[in-house]
């Protein structure tokens, strides 16, 4: 134990002294980074996790030198080669923890679960061996989507809250003028690590570990540029109505309701121009709701708290609301704030005006207008339902969001960062809808009117143009109606 904690120590000294980049800033640039781990947390989520979504990064600083004397250089030299010695040894022996120190998993997925048994809270007929090779055929899809900065190959197989979280940072790459090239990208375990129920959906989640070499460059600032190779392990859950999975979504561009092409630019809004059908409702087949990273994944959290007595009133919006599920909540959650992080960050009240409601708007409209600070990083660690309650005829749903972030301001043709590490902060949002109110026809989560269905724009404008009912009311859908620091709400 001492030999390995002096390597340790020695190894960090050296390379702090040399000013060699360090492995402990998760700058999380790629596909799914939502984060996870102290102090440089991207999501799930992502930050996955963006939610980007992939956890673990490893950002490389801009090296620099000091002026050592040779003897004094000679014995850091050493101090490295010890190191490296000792990391090599430690691998030899089979340690099951990655070069950046990440814990992997300790069984193949054949052994953690076995393909001829029963999988606990699997719905009937689950196929695992299918289920795992649409779980292969997303994630590199939207690793290449990623690269490409353009979500039109994943978009039918993604909830809504997962495609806002990828479109925010793309708005922000392209500001910024980044690109993010992803190489050599291999999955090397892939399994079912639990399957529950929440209200009319299954939700299965997928353990996968995987490596790739990530190259990130910045064209306004060439010292934001990164590149290194990282292995990995984050979560993937998936979600699919009751009985529904039986039409693919994955390996055809054709509408799972009616057969007809679907269009090659999908969109913001998932929908079939000939059958109008919702193509990732989860009513065909299984769709992504969130990546989480494995230290988000493991951790219990000790700010994300959830009430007493939260499972008794979810039964009853379940049964009150008959399209209530957390999970669909939560992404509710995560696509609103994802939202209104965009609409500050590029100065446009209008594009969070229909999720908010008409007090939160005006409390932050001003703000954000004033606002000139994008992120060079925006993750969505966690987004976790901690309490429902109802108060004056309104049920309110309140979540915990963990973020992680790094601001950065543009200037013309330049960017400088304003923070020099990735930021972790926790807010809580409330959610509220009416007590009496039904399931709408759509949701302006999905850019149509939750009254009538029709199709709805960023705007100011609050009425739908096709049946004149207020966007952002409470009668039909959640409304976010309150987003304060975890400090604020504690003294409020």
């Amino acid at each position: 134990m001492r030999t390995g904690i002096f390597t340790r120590l020695s190894g960090i000294f050296a390379l702090a002294a040399l000013e060699i980049p360090l492995f402990t800033g998760e700058l999380l640039a790629r596909a799914g980074g939502a984060g996870g781990g102290d102090g440089g947390s991207g999501y799930s989520g992502g930050g996955n996790g963006v939610d980007y979504g992939i956890d673990t990064y490893r950002g490389y600083a801009p090296s620099g030198h000091f002026n050592f004397s040779v003897i004094v250089i000679a014995i850091f030299l050493l101090a490295i080669l010890y190191s490296i010695f000792s990391v090599v040894a430690k691998f030899r022996k089979g340690s099951n923890d990655n070069a950046f120190g990440e814990p992997m998993p300790d069984a193949a997925p054949d052994i953690r679960i076995d393909n001829d048994a029963g999988i606990p809270g699997a719905p009937p007929g689950f196929d695992r061996s299918a289920f795992l090779t649409k779980v292969r055929k997303a994630f590199n899809d939207v690793q290449m989507a990623w690269c490409e900065q353009n979500s039109d190959l994943m978009r039918r197989f993604i909830s809504d809250g997962v495609y806002q979280r990828f479109s925010t940072q793309f708005k922000m790459m392209r500001l910024l003028r980044q690109t993010n090239l992803l190489s050599g990208i291999n999955i090397s375990m892939l399994w079912v690590d639990r399957i529950e129920q929440d209200g009319q959906y299954d939700i299965v989640h997928a353990g996968i570990k995987a490596s790739m070499t990530d190259r990130f460059s910045c064209a306004l600032n060439h010292e934001l540029d990164e590149e290194g190779k990282s292995e990995f392990v984050e979560y993937w859950s998936f979600i699919c109505k009751h009985g529904a999975a039986g039409r693919d979504m994955y390996d055809t561009e054709q509408c799972p309701n009616c057969g007809a092409p679907l269009p090659k630019d999908i969109g913001e809004v998932c929908q079939c121009k000939y059958c109008n059908a919702t193509i990732n409702s989860g009513e065909f087949d299984w769709v992504l709701a969130e990546i989480t990273q494995q230290d988000d994944y493991r951790r219990d959290g000790n700010h994300a708290e959830k009430y007493a007595g939260l499972d008794a009133k979810v039964d009853e919006m379940e049964a009150l609301y008959g399209d209530f599920c957390v999970q669909l909540v939560e992404d509710k959650a995560s696509n609103a704030w994802m939202q209104m992080m965009t609409s500050k960050a590029m100065h446009d009240p209008a594009i969070m005006r229909r999720f908010v409601t008409d007090e939160l708007f005006r409390q932050l409209a001003p703000q954000y207008e004033k606002n000139r600070e994008i992120f060079n990083r925006l993750f969505l660690n966690r987004v976790t339902l901690i309490n429902a309650e109802k108060k004056e005829n309104k049920n309110r749903l309140t979540f915990a969001i963990t973020c992680s972030y790094q601001r950065a301001e543009l200037t013309g043709n330049s960017v400088r960062l304003l923070d020099q590490e990735i930021v972790e902060r926790e807010e809580i949002m409330t959610l509220t809808r009416d007590a009496s109110a039904g399931a709408g026809k759509g949701s302006i989560y999905q850019h149509n009117c939750s009254s009538c269905g029709a199709p709805v724009k960023d705007t100011l404008d609050i009425k739908c143009s096709f049946c004149g009912s207020t966007l952002n009311s409470t009668a039909n859908d959640w409304i976010v109606s309150a987003l304060l620091s975890r400090s604020a709400f504690m003294a409020s």
